[in-house]
C-alpha cells in the first residue's frame, strides 16, 4: 500500500478512503479570520476564491447574506467552492484566477471576498480589462511548524511514498520548513503532485520534479499517484 502525504490547511481534512493507498492528513496552515467592515455593496459581481473564504464571510454577516448576495452574479474559483454556496454560483471553465478573468464584463463591478495571501494577479487583471474591483480580505494563513520534525524521519525512512500540494502557499510553507527542519536534503519522495498551474508555478521556485493534475481534485491526485506506482510496477 502507496502512502501519500497530503498537505493542507488544518480546517480542511480530507477523509478519503482509497484502494491500494494511505492518505497521511498533514496541517501545514492554519486559517485564521480578519477583520472587515463592509461599506459598500453596490457591486454586480461577488467573487469568491476559496471555500473558506464563503464560509467565513457567510458566518460573519448572519442574516444579511440574503440582503447581500441574493440576486447578485456569484463567481467561485471552483467546484469544491461553488459547493459551500447557498445561491446560484458560477465556475469558470478554467479553476483559476485567469479563468475568472475571462468571465467578467468591462465596466462591472467586482467584489473579490478571498485570504490576503491571494493571488494578487486577479484584481489587476480585471482593472487592466475594464472592470471596477475590491478586495475584501477576510483571513491570512499561517504556517504550523509543530510535528514538521516528524515528517523529516518519515522521509528519512522512506516510509512516505508521493507529496500532494494543494495550493502555491501550501508548496512554499513546505519548503521553508523543509529548510529549517530537516538537516538530509535528499530524503524527499520519488513522486511530487500539484494541483493546477498556480502551484505548479511555486514549485519550479524551488526546482523540484512533479506531475501536475489540471483539475483542484485531491481525489484525482491520489489516483494520480495510484496509476504512477502501478505503471512502474507493470514495467519492471
Amino acid at each position: 500500500m502507496r502512502r501519500i502525504l497530503l498537505l493542507r490547511p488544518e480546517e480542511k481534512r480530507e477523509e478519503l478512503k482509497i484502494e491500494f493507498a494511505e492518505i497521511i492528513n498533514f496541517p501545514i496552515l492554519r486559517l485564521v479570520e480578519d477583520d472587515f467592515s463592509l461599506n459598500d455593496l453596490n457591486f454586480d459581481t461577488f467573487i469568491f476564491t476559496s471555500k473558506f473564504a464563503y464560509i467565513s464571510f457567510k458566518r460573519r454577516v448572519g442574516k444579511s447574506i440574503d440582503e447581500i448576495l441574493k440576486g447578485r452574479r456569484i463567481i467561485a474559483i471552483g467546484e469544491k467552492t461553488a459547493s459551500a454556496i447557498d445561491f446560484e454560483s458560477e465556475i469558470p471553465e478554467k479553476q483559476n484566477w485567469k479563468g475568472i478573468v475571462e468571465m467578467v464584463r468591462r465596466g462591472e463591478r467586482v467584489l473579490i471576498i478571498r485570504s490576503r495571501d491571494g493571488n494578487r494577479n486577479l484584481p489587476l487583471e480585471l482593472e487592466r480589462r475594464g472592470a471596477f474591483v475590491k478586495t475584501l480580505d477576510i483571513y491570512h494563513a499561517e504556517r504550523i511548524e509543530s510535528g514538521f520534525e516528524k515528517l523529516c524521519s518519515m522521509f528519512a525512512s522512506g516510509s512516505i511514498d508521493a507529496i500532494i500540494f494543494s495550493s502555491g502557499l501550501i508548496a512554499e510553507s513546505f519548503f521553508r520548513l523543509f529548510e529549517k527542519y530537516c538537516v538530509k536534503k535528499d530524503i524527499l519522495p520519488e513522486l511530487m503532485v500539484s494541483l493546477g498551474e498556480e502551484t505548479s508555478n511555486k514549485l519550479r521556485e524551488f526546482n523540484v520534479n512533479f506531475i501536475e493534475v489540471k483539475k483542484p481534485d485531491i481525489s484525482m491526485a491520489v489516483r494520480e499517484v495510484c496509476n504512477y506506482f502501478m505503471e512502474k510496477f507493470n514495467n519492471m
